[in-house]
């Protein structure tokens, strides 16, 4: 590590160089950075400076405060930083924000989709059609199911092994949920129709079948940032 400049914010430079020190010597999950006197004193930086660069590298998931023990790094999650990064950047516009994530949501599982079809296994397919028969279950008791739909939708891309896109689509759900419930409900109804179609094409190995359903689930209003929640 270098001292640092006062250029920039000092626990921004501060953050920025610990975090090259960890890829320099190669930390992984459990190893401990160099104690606060040391990094005081090798950075030029006041604790305080240190202790705001380190709370930073916290909140994104990078490092772990050990009482007694020091700072220690963390694996690299891309969950942790996706939803903590989306939950951030709604602020005072949440429904334009959201709204524009549901749209992103809808670009990332058609852009997958021709990928999705063709490593989903029997088994994955199998779960889809479970996953249907409890929503439609859900929606008989007048229960919501939210929690399956994110499922469901998640099973079709996991076997991609795409850790990135995994994230963000669970950061999108996660940001999602139960955001204007009270105007979704009186539509999901007709959502379920559209997750059985995409089951029955895949059960049926209908490429065309499936691309063509997975376009109309993603018809409605929820994702072309209409204002509106009806089903198309």
């Amino acid at each position: 590590m270098q001292s640092i400049k006062k250029e920039d914010k000092l626990y921004i430079q501060a953050f920025r160089e610990i975090r090259k020190y960890i890829v320099e010597n190669k930390l992984k999950n459990g190893d401990f950075l160099p104690t606060e006197l040391s990094l005081c004193e090798t950075l030029g930086i006041s604790r305080n400076v240190l202790r705001e660069a380190i709370k930073s590298m916290e909140l994104m998931g990078m490092v772990k405060a050990c009482p007694g023990r020091g700072t220690a790094v963390q694996d690299f999650n891309l969950d942790f930083i996706f939803q903590n990064v989306l939950f951030f950047s709604i602020g005072e516009k949440e429904e334009k924000t959201i709204r524009e994530m549901l749209v992103l949501r809808k670009t990332l599982e058609i852009s997958f989709m021709n990928q999705a079809f063709y490593v989903l296994s029997d088994e994955d397919i199998r779960h889809l059609r479970e996953c249907v028969e409890q929503i439609r279950n859900r929606w008989d008791e007048t229960k919501l199911f939210s929690d399956i739909d994110r499922e469901f939708h998640m099973t079709l891309f996991r076997p991609l092994n795409n850790g990135a896109l995994n994230s963000l689509l669970e950061a999108i759900w996660a940001v999602d949920d139960g955001f204007e419930l009270e105007k979704k409900v009186p539509h999901l109804e007709s959502t379920i129709s559209k997750h059985e179609a995409i089951v029955t094409a895949l059960e049926n190995h209908n490429f065309d079948d499936f691309c063509t359903a997975m376009q109309a689930h993603f018809s409605s209003g929820k994702y072309n940032a209409g204002g509106t929640y009806e089903e198309y």
